[in-house]
């Protein structure tokens, strides 16, 4: 990220963060508003004008003024204003922001409500889910053959019924959102937001393989371990594969830890040959 851009978002941070802080629980329909101006103006190609360096400042925030006063509170009218002064180094980076603000507002606005965790649980029902069934998987993912809405509509049959309106807020944007990565899509997304939700509990989740699943006993072991090497409590995702063997495979973020019998014979199959 250049220059322009890091500096914008710095004092935006800066500025917006006493504004969330006050909203409370508004925050979850603030983010959501946020979310849904981001969307508008990504639809309609207005980051353009809205983060051209050859306009005046204030030439930019009357247009977001003009744009958004009236569909959108107040105070995310002037966040987008103050936004829009600023220097973006890609038009696209304003977007980029508009979504991480909009997801803060959602979790903070959750967290002032006492809310958050069952929204950080709904998430990480939907992203496990998405990822065991391959048909739902595959039509989520953006294809030639269906539209960004239509997969929005699918997503909301699916899950609207069985998950809040700040938790399915944020299943939208996973579904509409494609991240900058290699690999990515809406499994991506969702452990993106999920993890974001788990971190404002001081929280991380981890990923367990095993080749069996562990007893209830066992995970209450493996969890109290985790904790007490990691110092954050621990949210397990486990997945069962037959194929590591034995032993259990934990990730956490960078951090790898594998005992499986797979991967002790990896490690002497590189040893024989050198």
């Amino acid at each position: 990220m250049k220059a322009g851009t890091s500096a914008t978002r710095a004092l935006t941070e800066e500025a917006w963060a006493p504004v969330l802080a006050a909203a409370g629980a508004q925050g979850q329909e603030l983010g959501e508003q946020i979310l849904a101006v981001a969307h508008e103006i990504a639809s309609n190609a207005l980051r353009g004008p809205l983060t051209d360096p050859n306009r005046e400042p204030e030439d930019k925030a009357s247009l977001a003024c003009r744009l958004f006063t009236g569909r959108a509170d107040a105070r995310v009218v002037e966040l987008l204003q103050g936004m829009v002064r600023g220097r973006w180094s890609r038009a696209v980076d304003l977007i980029s922001a508009l979504h991480d603000l909009g997801i803060q507002a959602i979790l903070s606005g959750a967290q002032a409500g006492g809310t958050l965790d069952d929204v950080e649980q709904e998430l990480f029902a939907v992203a496990r889910e998405v990822a065991a069934n391959r048909e739902i998987r595959q039509a989520l993912e953006p294809a030639r053959r269906t539209s960004t809405d239509a997969r929005v509509r699918l997503a909301c049959r699916l899950f609207a019924s069985r998950i809040s309106g700040p938790a399915m807020t944020l299943v939208v944007w996973s579904v509409r959102h494609q991240p900058e990565v290699a690999v990515g899509g809406v499994p991506y997304n969702l452990r993106r937001v999920t993890e974001l939700a788990a971190a404002m509990q001081n929280r991380v989740i981890a990923d367990v393989v095993t080749a069996v699943p562990l007893t209830t006993a066992q995970q209450a072991r493996l969890r109290e371990i985790l904790v007490r090497r990691l110092g954050f409590d621990v949210e397990l995702n486990l997945e069962v594969d037959p194929q590591v063997i034995g032993g259990v495979r934990v990730m956490v973020r960078d951090l790898v830890m594998d005992n499986t019998v797979r991967h002790s014979l990896a490690g002497l199959r590189t040893s024989l040959t050198g």
